[in-house]
C-alpha cells in the first residue's frame, strides 16, 4: 500500500537524536557522515521522482495550462526551484534523474499507478536500467546521475542496444565513488571514443571561439580574461603549473634547511638591510632569482607565471630558469595509425582528436608519447637514485597523474614504493608511483600500502581506516574505461 505524503517520515526524529558532534570519536563521526550521505541520496531520489512527475503534469493538455502554470510559475523548473530554494539548473538535474527512474520503473512495471496515468503512445526509450538501479541503491549523487543520463542519451544513437548496455555498465560502474570533476572527465573520454567525429567538430568550434581580453579597472589593476581551446591551452597550462610547482618545491626545500643555516641567512639579511640597498622590482624576478615563494598564494604565482612568460617572450636571456615546461601528448599506436582515434594532453580533463595530436606532435616542445614504441631502458635497478625522464613518462602513462587523487602530472613527483634508503628499493617502474606532495605525506603518515599488479596501482588502507584492508584501485585505471574492467572499478 502506497504511503501518503503525510505518512512519510520527516526529519524531526533525526534532529532530536543528533549527538554532540564535538565529542564524537572519529569512527562514529565518519559512520554518521556515511549514514547522512545515504539519507540525503534517498531524499534526493524522492525529490527527483517528484520533480519528474511535476514536469510531466506541467505539460499543457486539452488547451489547459499545466501544473506549473496553474501554480503561478513559468516552468516546472521554476516551481521546483521555488519550493526547494535551489537553482533551476538543480531542478533540471532532479528532473533528469527522475525521468530515468520513472522510465525504468515503467518498463519493469513496478509502478503501475504511474504507468497507467501516462499516455500509451509515449515512447519508453531511452531506458538506462543499470544507471537507474545504481541511483536507487544510493551509489550515485543526483549531479553525477544527471551527467551520466545526458551522456547516455547522446550516445544512444551511435551504438546498438547491446553495445549501449555494455557502455552504460562500464561508465556508470567507473563513476561510483568518483568526485564530480572526475565523473566529467570520465564521461568526456568515454564519449569521445564512441563519437570521435563529434570531438573533431567540437575542437574546430572551440578554436574559433578562442578569445582574450584586457580591461583596465578604475583602480588601475588590469584584468586579463582568456578562453582557450584545450590544444591552445596545453603549453600555457603546462608552463604555469610547472612555475607554481617549482615555487612551492623551493619553499618546501627552504623550510627543511637547518636551524643554523636559517639563522645565518637571517643575520646576513639583517646586515644587508642595515646597509640600505635599493629594493629590486617585483616584475624583474624569475623563479631562479626570487628565492623561495615566500607567502605567495597559488593564484598570485599563476599571475607571476603569466608575467614571466610575457617577459621571456620579449627576449629574456635567462632560459627556463630551471622550470621544465614540456607538453606531453599521449596516444595509442592504433590511434596514431588510424584516422578517428583520440589522444590525451597531460593535465587536461578533456580528450583531443588524433588530428590535433598529430599537429601538436610536430612542435619541438611537445613529446608525443606513443605507447609501445619506446626504445629506452626503463628499469635501472639500484644504479640510479632518481627516476629518469623516460621512467617518469612511463609512470604518467600508467598513473595519469597522482595515482591517489588524480592531480595533474605537473603536480607530482615519482616516488619509490619500497623506500630507496630504508628498504633498498630499486628505481624500477614496478617500484615507482606518481604522487602529489599532499598524498605522498598522507601515505607515509597514515601507513597506506601500495602495490603494482599487472600495471595497475592499488592502495591498501591502514587498519584504522578499513579493518579489512580492502585494496582500492588507483591511477589512470580508476577513471578511464579503456584501462580496466567494471570489476576493477567495483573493487574500488
Amino acid at each position: 500500500m502506497t504511503q501518503t505524503a503525510a505518512e512519510l517520515p520527516d526529519g524531526a526524529a533525526l534532529r532530536a537524536n543528533i549527538p554532540d558532534l564535538t565529542s564524537l570519536p572519529r569512527p562514529e563521526l565518519l559512520a554518521l557522515q556515511s549514514r547522512a550521505v545515504v539519507m540525503r541520496r534517498e531524499a534526493d531520489m524522492l525529490l527527483a521522482r517528484v520533480a519528474a512527475e511535476i514536469a510531466r503534469r506541467s505539460e499543457p493538455a486539452d488547451g489547459m495550462p499545466g501544473l506549473a502554470r496553474r501554480e503561478g510559475h513559468r516552468s516546472p523548473q521554476a516551481l521546483v526551484a521555488a519550493a526547494s530554494g535551489s537553482s533551476q539548473a538543480e531542478a533540471n538535474r532532479l528532473m533528469r534523474v527522475g525521468q530515468v527512474l520513472a522510465r525504468d520503473a515503467q518498463s519493469r512495471e513496478v509502478d503501475p499507478v504511474a504507468a497507467s496515468a501516462r499516455c500509451t503512445s509515449e515512447p519508453l526509450e531511452p531506458q538506462f536500467p543499470f544507471l537507474a538501479s545504481t541511483l536507487r541503491a544510493g551509489r550515485l549523487s543526483v549531479d553525477a546521475g544527471a551527467l551520466l543520463a545526458d551522456a547516455l542519451a547522446r550516445t544512444a544513437d551511435a551504438l546498438d542496444s547491446r553495445a549501449l548496455a555494455q557502455w552504460e555498465r562500464e561508465v556508470v560502474s567507473k563513476a561510483v565513488g568518483l568526485p564530480l570533476t572526475k565523473v566529467r572527465r570520465l564521461i568526456a573520454f568515454a564519449e569521445a571514443r564512441v563519437r570521435p567525429a563529434d570531438l573533431a567538430r567540437k575542437e574546430e568550434q572551440q578554436y574559433a571561439e578562442r578569445s582574450a581580453t584586457l580591461r583596465v579597472e578604475p583602480d588601475g589593476m588590469v584584468t586579463l580574461t582568456a578562453r582557450l581551446d584545450p590544444v591552445s591551452a596545453a603549453p600555457v597550462r603546462t608552463m604555469i603549473d610547472a612555475y607554481v610547482r617549482d615555487a612551492f618545491q623551493r619553499r618546501r626545500d627552504s623550510q627543511h634547511t637547518s636551524h643554523a643555516d636559517t639563522s645565518a641567512a637571517a643575520s646576513a639579511s639583517q646586515s644587508t638591510a642595515s646597509s640600505g640597498p635599493a629594493p629590486s622590482s617585483p616584475a624583474s624576478s624569475s623563479p631562479a632569482s626570487s628565492g623561495p615563494a615566500g607567502d605567495a598564494t597559488a593564484p598570485q604565482l599563476r599571475a607571476d607565471a603569466v608575467v614571466w612568460l610575457a617577459r621571456h617572450a620579449q627576449g629574456c636571456n635567462s632560459g627556463h630558469d630551471g622550470v621544465k615546461t614540456t607538453v606531453v601528448v599521449r596516444m595509442s599506436l592504433d590511434d596514431l595509425r588510424g584516422n578517428d582515434g583520440l589522444a590525451e594532453i597531460d593535465g587536461s580533463e578533456t580528450p583531443v582528436s588524433i588530428t590535433a595530436a598529430r599537429q601538436m606532435a610536430a612542435d619541438a616542445e611537445v613529446i608525443p608519447a606513443v605507447l609501445g614504441t619506446d626504445g629506452e631502458v626503463l628499469d635501472w635497478g639500484r644504479r640510479r637514485r632518481l627516476f629518469t625522464q623516460a621512467q617518469r613518462l612511463a609512470l604518467v602513462e600508467r598513473d595519469g597523474g597522482c595515482a591517489r587523487c588524480h592531480a595533474p602530472p605537473s603536480w607530482c613527483e615519482a616516488h619509490h614504493i619500497a623506500w630507496w634508503e630504508r628498504d633498498s628499493g630499486p628505481t624500477d617502474l614496478s617500484n615507482g608511483v606518481l604522487l602529489c606532495v599532499r598524498c605522498h605525506h598522507d601515505v607515509h603518515r597514515d601507513g597506506w600500502g601500495i602495490e603494482v599488479r599487472r600495471q595497475r596501482v592499488w592502495f591498501i588502507p591502514p587498519r584504522h581506516i578499513d579493518a579489512t584492508r580492502e585494496p582500492i584501485l588507483g591511477g589512470r585505471a580508476r577513471i578511464d574505461t579503456a584501462r580496466s574492467s567494471p570489476s576493477e572499478a567495483n573493487a574500488a
